[in-house]
């Protein structure tokens, strides 16, 4: 049965904009673990736009460092679904654009990979599987600094009917400093 697995990065005051993670091959080695394990990633279509320019480039660019092609790599060759209702073509290998995220996509896809569904970077569709209840393996990766401002907060319009507990199970610190705290649903999707 697959699994539906986030990786957040945020700071500890919860702003989770890009330009806050630390670029380092730790982070690029954990990420490539997560997708080794994973047969899709998924995005909503601002980050998969900001994806696709970025990493199409880094593959063929003969200067990136071996962590970061490596990193590129993966992407390129890992199914690729993007949710979004504008979006009408895309140029990225093995990309697919989905119009809706909902239960019957998750149910389906759980039921038919062994392998997990992945999403990064992309806080709607994140707090939409929160809000699911769905998500399996919650990854947070704690930031060292505190910006005190930025575009994206976390969890700003996550609104739940009751808490989502959670299971600790791990963390890794990197060599940054930053912290990639694991964590499972303690009330794991048996509901779906």
């Amino acid at each position: 049965m697959g699994r539906i697995i986030v990786l957040i990065s945020t700071t500890p005051d919860g702003f989770a904009d890009s330009r806050n993670v630390i670029i380092e091959p730790d982070f690029f080695e954990f990420t490539h673990s997560l997708l080794s394990h994973s047969d899709a990633v998924v995005f909503g279509r601002k980050t998969f736009e900001q994806f696709q320019d970025r990493w199409i480039e880094r593959l063929q660019d003969e200067t990136s460092p071996d962590w970061i092609k490596k990193m590129a790599q993966s992407l390129h060759d890992i199914q690729k679904i993007v949710f979004s209702s504008t979006l009408k073509t895309t140029r990225w290998n093995n990309s697919t654009i989905a119009t809706e995220l909902d239960i019957a996509y998750i149910k389906s896809f759980k039921k038919e990979h062994k392998g997990g569904l992945l999403t990064f970077g992309s806080l709607s569709i994140i707090e939409s599987l929160i809000q699911m209840n769905v998500v399996d393996d919650y990854y947070f990766n704690i930031q060292p600094i505190i910006p005190g401002k930025g575009e994206a907060r976390f969890f700003n319009s996550l609104n739940l009917d009751k808490p989502c507990s959670l299971k600790y199970v791990a963390y890794r610190e990197l060599s940054s400093g930053a912290h990639i705290i694991h964590y499972q649903n303690a009330d794991s999707i048996q509901n779906i």
